[in-house]
């Protein structure tokens, strides 16, 4: 039997991974709430989530139990110029004759809570009773600090230090004037939210309606894939205003029936934009009550809640 099938048989790793897989969600599920206030009280607004990971193999025989913080899609430290992390991390080295076993939380923001070296611990007593329970004993001690632990850590990230990353394409495409003709939202990092919009007239009023509602999420590399001249130039109106650390900027697309409204960094970097084909020339955008409100200049009035920013609703002005 080899050294692998040996460790996942015995009942330590039994053990280990049964109470993981029972304690992460719930351990995560403690720390979201707080943590959630934690990024409304810093306005952080990009996403950024807790991830848990069950029986992960790194490489071959190393296997990893994971919570932690999502930071794929930011920029690498310029302090360290190593990636950024925050970590609660159980990991077994599957050996010859040892597998070396160590749990930790550990963070790129913390000098103390760099990786640590690991335990080792004979292949031939991991079905010790007395060893697997003291080393569960353990795990479970660090378990049932970690909530507070890791929120404890999160409190002590500059958040404002966190640079997200951006899709280069879009970006570049932004800063020529350019964005894709749909009724959706780009997003700058390179997802985008596919839109339905549509409008409905009953006759017995003369009322018209106008419905805007996200449909599916896609890439830029997915539209073009088909259609390789998805890109309308857009003109920035004056009137752009700065809110809560970001600019909106409003305007038209090509056509006399497009508009757009978007957030840029203070720098200009695209945060996201919304692309309309049917508002006409966005003319002027304010904030009321945590939404955006866009007028375009045929009457239609188009509020974005800035909590949730694929909630979009739509009027026609009746002055």
């Amino acid at each position: 039997m080899s050294a692998l099938a040996l460790v996942k048989e015995s009942l330590f790793y039994q053990e280990i991974n049964s109470l993981l897989r029972e304690q992460f969600p719930l351990i995560k599920d403690a720390i979201v709430p707080a943590y959630e206030q934690i990024l409304e009280e810093n306005e952080f607004y990009h996403p950024l989530p807790i991830e848990h990971y069950f029986e992960y193999a790194t490489w071959e025989a190393n296997r990893q139990w994971r919570l932690e913080l999502d930071f794929d899609d930011y920029q690498w430290s310029n302090v360290t110029i190593k990636p950024h992390f925050l970590t609660a991390l159980v990991s077994i080295e599957i050996g010859n004759e040892v597998i070396h076993f160590k749990y930790q939380l550990c963070s790129s923001f913390n000098e103390e809570l760099q990786p640590m070296e690991t335990e080792k611990i004979e292949l031939n007593t991991l079905n010790n009773d007395n060893i697997v329970i003291e080393k569960v004993a353990e795990l479970k001690q660090f378990l049932e600090r970690l909530p507070k632990a890791f929120l404890k850590e999160i409190e002590q990230i500059d958040f404002n230090e966190l640079e997200y990353t951006m899709h280069p394409k879009i970006q570049e495409k932004w800063k020529q004037g350019y964005l894709p003709g749909y009724d959706a939202i780009i997003m700058g990092e390179g997802d985008i939210i596919m839109a339905n919009a549509y409008s409905t007239y009953n006759p017995n009023n003369g009322e018209t309606k106008r419905y805007w509602s996200p449909t599916c999420d896609t890439t830029l590399e997915s539209l073009e894939k088909y259609n390789d001249d998805i890109w309308v130039e857009y003109d920035i109106f004056h009137g752009a205003f700065e809110y809560q650390n970001q600019q909106f900027v409003f305007g038209d697309g090509g056509m006399g029936n497009e508009g757009f409204i978007a957030s840029t960094s203070l720098s200009g970097i695209l945060n996201w934009a919304i692309f309309f084909t049917f508002s006409n020339p966005i003319c002027k955008a304010e904030i009321k009550n945590e939404h955006l409100i866009c007028y375009g200049d045929s009457g239609i009035i188009i509020t974005i809640d800035l909590k949730n920013i694929t909630k979009i609703k739509i009027e026609l002005s009746t002055d």
